[in-house]
């Protein structure tokens, strides 16, 4: 529940738990202690990357005046201000934390961004991106000719909506993995005036039952945060002034776009008014992340540099055997940052591979392969571990289990080949729908559409009643 429920409905005289969870903790204000009071053990969840609080309208003063007055012996007493979060008192006050690296929201073309701009690249992204229909999986689109009316940019809020409207009536966009209505997001990365104004526009034009079932939210980072949603449009909001804008890598600005940016699951788009070489300079957070949805794979390459490329000669002979059989074999299938040493596909399913007892799965590291393989089958994958000192006494009794669990799988030899499920058109032949269809959206807003009736080019979809 919520603080301010906490405090509704329990007495700190007579109420104590053996362990209270305070979530969202860099979220909350020195207000959030009155939970710790409540515990015998507290445990306390947050991220000091993200949005932190903000203390708007407070007299700083006046605070310092109540910290001097009653907290005095108290230690570090100036942290509590409000501008500090109860996840970073208790970092202060607890010492250790515990560290979770493993993600599961983002696909990693979209995290990576803020892997390597908060994280130092240790964040391990499992998202299985081979299953996500929405590509390309970043998208920067810019717009000429905008311009900023205080902390308002209503060409990009206008761009955004007609975007968000434009998918909206793709079948690509209808449902997602789960089978569930695709949700959308709009966030801006300056103030929530440009947010207004995005949500404006979309329920001006989409009636509230088609705005409730696809979860369609405009806001800022910190509303976001904690949230998801399988699109996400991001709008910078600053245009040019002629000369580079001043240099943005403040912690405060670090937060916002690191929360902004690993919101969406499936896609992001970043809708911009800047040129990154004129109107930016290198390192300006504006132009990291334009420039990453330009290229998502840049930070990847750099990462993958890293990364010994392994061949063993066991997965080899493995493979050799699976294809010689008919089936269709992909080595070193990438899971996120973790790797598949042999995947099966067929009839829509997989079955992963490892191959131990090499020197590359010496028997050192199988309690290790064993949590990965545990992690990965949270996820949904099925597999079967073929041992080296089994395979090369006696190759067909060691690949026995592998075919027998292939047929109770139904992976028959010679199946499509398919890495996924097969995207009903390209990714660059979906993007450019969406935009093409978007420009008719705002020529139908600015009147200038000759008949709002009309259908879209050929291979798209009827305009929506709800457009007309």
């Amino acid at each position: 529940m919520p603080l301010s429920r906490v405090v509704e409905n329990f007495d700190p005289r007579k109420t104590r738990f053996d362990v209270v969870i305070i979530d969202e903790a860099s979220q909350s204000d020195v207000m959030a202690l009155v939970a710790f009071y409540l515990g015998k053990t507290v445990v306390v969840v947050g991220d000091h990357e993200q949005v932190s609080p903000s203390a708007v309208g407070q007299e700083i003063a006046v605070v310092q005046n109540l910290i001097d007055q009653f907290l005095k012996g108290i230690p570090n007493a100036d942290l509590y201000d409000g501008q500090t979060s109860v996840y970073d008192l208790a970092r202060q006050s607890f010492g250790d934390t515990i560290r979770l690296v493993e993600h599961f929201r983002c696909v990693t073309d979209i995290i990576q961004f803020s892997n390597d701009l908060s994280y130092d690249g240790d964040i391990k992204p499992l998202r299985d991106a081979s299953r996500v229909v929405l590509k390309p999986h970043t998208i920067p689109y810019r717009i000429e000719g905008s311009t900023r009316d205080g902390k308002v940019n209503r060409r990009e809020a206008e761009v955004i909506a007609s975007l968000a409207l434009a998918a909206l009536e793709q079948p690509e966009y209808q449902k997602n993995e789960f089978g569930e209505p695709t949700s959308f997001g709009a966030v801006s990365l300056i103030g929530e005036e440009q947010a207004l104004e995005i949500d404006r526009l979309l329920r001006t034009y989409i009636p509230p039952s088609l705005y409730e079932q696809h979860r369609l939210l405009c806001g800022t980072p910190a509303q976001f945060q904690g949230d998801e949603r399988d699109v996400m449009f991001l709008s910078v909001v600053d245009t040019p002034t002629g000369t580079p804008l001043p240099f943005r890598d403040q912690q405060m600005f670090k937060q916002r776009y690191n929360v902004a940016a690993s919101r969406a699951r499936d896609q992001m788009w970043v809708v911009h008014s800047l040129n990154v070489h004129t109107d930016l300079r290198g390192g300006d957070l504006r132009r990291r992340l334009i420039e990453h949805a330009q290229d998502p794979t840049v930070l990847l390459r750099a990462y993958d540099e890293k990364e010994r490329k392994t061949e063993s000669p066991f997965e080899r002979d493995v493979l050799k055997r699976l294809v010689r059989a008919g089936y269709q074999v992909t080595p070193q299938w990438k899971v996120g940052a973790r790797r598949i040493d042999l995947v099966v596909e067929g009839s829509g399913r997989r079955l992963a591979v490892e191959c131990d007892g090499d020197r590359f799965h010496p028997l050192e590291k199988l309690g290790e392969d064993m949590e990965r393989q545990a992690v990965l089958e949270r996820l949904g994958w099925i597999f079967v571990r073929i041992r080296g000192s089994v395979f090369f006494r006696d190759s067909e009794r060691a690949m026995q289990p592998v075919f027998d669990r292939l047929r109770e799988l139904d992976i028959e030899p010679c199946a499509v080949e398919l890495s996924g499920p097969a995207p009903i058109t390209s990714a660059t032949e979906l993007t450019d729908r969406i935009t093409r269809r978007a420009e008719q959206i705002r020529e139908e807003w600015n009147g200038k559409a000759p008949n709002r009736g009309e259908p879209q080019e050929e291979g798209g979809d009827s305009t929506p009643a709800f457009l007309h």
